[in-house]
């Protein structure tokens, strides 16, 4: 009997040990397997953050072609072709990333990009011949500035309306925003100057004088204290100190008008030399070029990704978008375009980078008020009055083009991708003349005031590397 009980409890004991190695089993592999599937999941969000990071898509502006292609960087494909207004210049991305706004030369008004549609979901009319866009950087106001009436139109974005018109001065070209959106700068290539609007008021508050050379393209260092404009007569970058109000450097790069982006910790500076085939890398602390990269014939409006990883460069002779990992400073990749890509813009790209960090500056109104005059409106209106009789092609560099002044008047001539170019003919009673030349040279004609008698040729030569015309007016 007492053997018999013994074989049952060791029988008994033996079962609850085997259920126990059992349900220590399925426990310690219950375990286990969270922790694969951590390790899973933190592996695939690994291999997913640097797409996230490059999730912000690329716009770009094609001319010619009147069109905004979209592309995904991370496949480096264009997901969208956007049809746009007449001859699409420049392009800036909303600081949150929600619009894209385009600027149609020619038709003379804005597109409004819906970004998560891709579609344009507004248009709204601006001034004459408008070029550069850009906002404040906490996203509440849009300036939109018009080359061919020295104004700047005011968009409140939110509302998606014309909200003012500033005046400025001679031939504005393109603006940035303080970090703290309290100011908005113009150049004025023209006037060689820099307009500084207050954006609460929304008129200007002062003029920075002497930014020779003709500024035309600007960015600011992330601390707000520093402007670096681009200056097309000396193919350089004027480095503007904004507290003395004045500029005090200069650095060469390549040929002809620039587009210069910052990167977001304001290190490095990229500047696209439209004249040649380069884009000139700047660091910004020693102020020495550190490379220049060769992209192809025209490189222009170019745009740093907000991850500070890639430089998007269109490329206008040669209708191609260039990738540059700015690592490395090499080419990565190139993709085709329509017809001439003039301007790329992404999220953080040309100042917008700066619209989430908090102001920290207070706004000050003692402002010194502005001693700029403007001229009277005389000018202006006979200039406005004055009716185009004949345009030359574009001439490319060593190319001519000739013109038969027959009737006596005072004739102005521009030249229609930089307008800021003049000069006068004035035709007077007497002796024909033998032919006259006029050299088209460092975006200036010279002479600039020509003097001839009825019957005299005119004949314009280019010497600069950037196409230009000769638009003859009475």
């Amino acid at each position: 009997m007492i053997r018999q009980n013994l074989k049952t409890s060791y029988a008994t004991l033996l079962l609850i040990t085997l259920l126990m190695l059992v349900v220590s089993a399925c426990t310690n592999e219950q375990n286990v397997q969270p922790e694969n599937k951590e390790n899973t999941a933190g592996s695939t969000e690994e291999s997913i953050a640097p797409e996230n990071e490059k999730t912000p898509l690329v716009y770009i502006n094609n001319r010619e072609a009147n069109t905004v292609q979209v592309v995904n960087p991370t496949t480096y494909n264009v997901v969208s072709t956007v049809n746009v207004g007449e001859k699409p210049t420049y392009v800036q991305v909303t600081p949150d990333g929600n619009y894209t706004y385009v600027v149609n030369s020619k038709s003379e008004e804005v597109s409004i990009i819906d970004t998560k549609l891709n579609e344009v979901i507004k248009t709204i009319p601006v001034g004459k011949t408008p070029k550069g866009v850009n906002f404040t950087t906490n996203g509440e106001w849009a300036y939109v500035i018009n080359e061919g009436e020295d104004t700047v139109t005011v968009i409140d974005v939110t509302q998606m309306k014309k909200s003012t018109v500033i005046k400025t001065g001679k031939f504005p070209h393109n603006g940035i925003s303080s970090p703290d959106s309290s100011k908005f700068y113009v150049t004025n290539t023209s006037s060689n100057s820099i307009s500084v609007i207050d954006t609460e008021s929304q008129s200007v508050i002062d003029t920075i004088e002497g930014v020779k050379d003709l500024p035309h393209n600007l960015t600011i260092t992330p601390n707000g204290k520093t402007l670096w404009v681009t200056l097309t007569k000396s193919h350089a970058i004027g480095i503007v100190d904004l507290e003395k109000g004045e500029m005090t450097d200069t650095i060469p790069v390549g040929k002809g008008h620039h587009v210069i982006d910052l990167t977001n910790d304001g290190k490095f500076a990229y500047v696209a030399n439209i004249g040649d085939d380069t884009v000139t890398v700047i660091d910004t602390g020693s102020k020495e070029i550190v490379k220049t990269i060769k992209v192809g014939q025209g490189p222009h409006g170019i745009a740093i990704t907000p991850d500070n990883k890639e430089l998007y460069v269109p490329v206008t002779e040669e209708n191609k978008l260039v990738v540059i990992n700015t690592t490395t400073n090499e080419v990565i990749q190139t993709l085709e375009t329509d017809a001439f890509p003039f301007f790329t813009a992404t999220i953080g790209s040309r100042g917008t980078a700066y619209f989430t960090k908090a102001s920290t500056k207070e706004r000050s109104h003692e402002e010194k008020n502005s001693t700029e005059k403007q001229k009277t409106s005389n000018n202006t209106q006979q200039e406005a009055s004055k009716t185009a009789i004949e345009s030359s092609p574009l001439l490319k560099t060593n190319e001519t083009y000739t013109y038969l002044f027959n009737e006596p008047g005072v004739y102005l001539i521009h030249c229609e991708p930089h307008p800021y170019m003049t000069m006068r003919i004035i035709v007077k009673d007497g002796k024909k003349m033998e032919e006259q030349t006029v050299e088209i040279k460092d975006y200036t004609y010279t002479p600039e005031t020509l003097e001839i008698a009825p019957g005299t040729t005119v004949k314009w030569i280019n010497r600069d590397t950037i196409e230009h015309n000769a638009i003859i007016e009475k």
